[in-house]
């Protein structure tokens, strides 16, 4: 039997979080969860006691990290619980993400047949990436303690965790036949984009991609595709360990996709 932990940060989530954890609870392969609750001012902290194996209460901010380099401070609080244990395999989440019950167990079982270090499923309602969600992740846990056990706090620090598996040669997959809910619609706005932006210039995304990102967005909200344009152009710190591999896995795809489509 694998031996798994979950990390789910909430912050003001009384309404969301029981689902949540009832059904990390549920699940058909035993999870040791931590809940980092972040300040919260209702009673998530006293919900997440009912369920939680630990609970880590950090202190208050009265602006949000949604976005910013500090979250990864949050979900941090939480691995450096995890660390000290002896695990096969970590799902993280936010407090929003409603799981099946198999949810854990299918995807383990794929990811150990495949060498998978890294994979999620798919929100319902919404399209599949090629890039697993932040939410409903999950990592091996072997592989990253190799990187730290940690997310870097930085902007983008999600999706450096894919960036850096890949230029390992490692495997990332999403599920798109593996659906979890989420009780918080995707939404856009500009102040996301701009975040958004800054953190595929930490990514050293490859201009065309990232200005063709902004496009594609532009053409429904013209004000937030300007914004992820400026988050793009800011002055932020590089991950330098990824910072070649970035723009060459990008060009790679990209020419996969134009043959794709020039051949059908």
């Amino acid at each position: 039997m694998y031996r798994c932990g979950a990390v789910v940060i909430a912050r003001d989530e009384s309404e969301n979080i029981r689902l949540c954890l009832k059904s990390l609870r549920g699940q058909t392969v035993k999870v040791f969860l931590v809940v980092v609750n972040d300040g919260s001012l209702d009673n998530t902290g006293d919900i997440a006691l009912e369920y939680a194996d630990v609970v880590v209460n950090l202190p208050r901010h009265e602006e949000s990290w949604a976005g910013r380099p500090e979250l990864a401070t949050v979900f941090n609080a939480g691995f450096d619980v995890l660390k000290e244990m002896d695990l096969d395999y970590l799902l993280i989440s936010g407090a929003d993400g409603v799981y099946p019950s198999n949810y854990l167990e299918k995807i383990i079982e794929r990811m150990s047949r495949s060498n998978i270090v890294l994979s999620s499923g798919v929100i319902k309602g919404e399209k599949s990436s090629w890039m697993p969600r932040g939410m409903g992740r999950v990592v091996d846990a072997r592989w990253f303690r190799t990187v730290g056990f940690r997310y870097p706090v930085n902007y983008g620090f999600e999706a450096y965790l894919v960036y850096k598996a890949l230029s390992e040669g490692r495997k990332v997959v999403v599920f798109p036949d593996l659906f979890f809910e989420s009780r918080r619609r995707t939404s856009i706005s500009r102040e996301k984009m701009y975040l958004w932006g800054k953190g595929m210039k930490a990514l050293n995304y490859w201009w065309p991609y990232a200005f063709g990102r902004a496009v594609i967005i532009g053409i429904k909200s013209p004000s937030s595709g300007l914004a992820l344009i400026r988050g793009y152009l800011s002055n932020i710190q590089q991950y330098e360990d990824i910072k070649d591999f970035t723009p060459k896995f990008q060009k790679r795809k990209l020419l996969r996709r134009m043959r794709e489509v020039f051949y059908l």
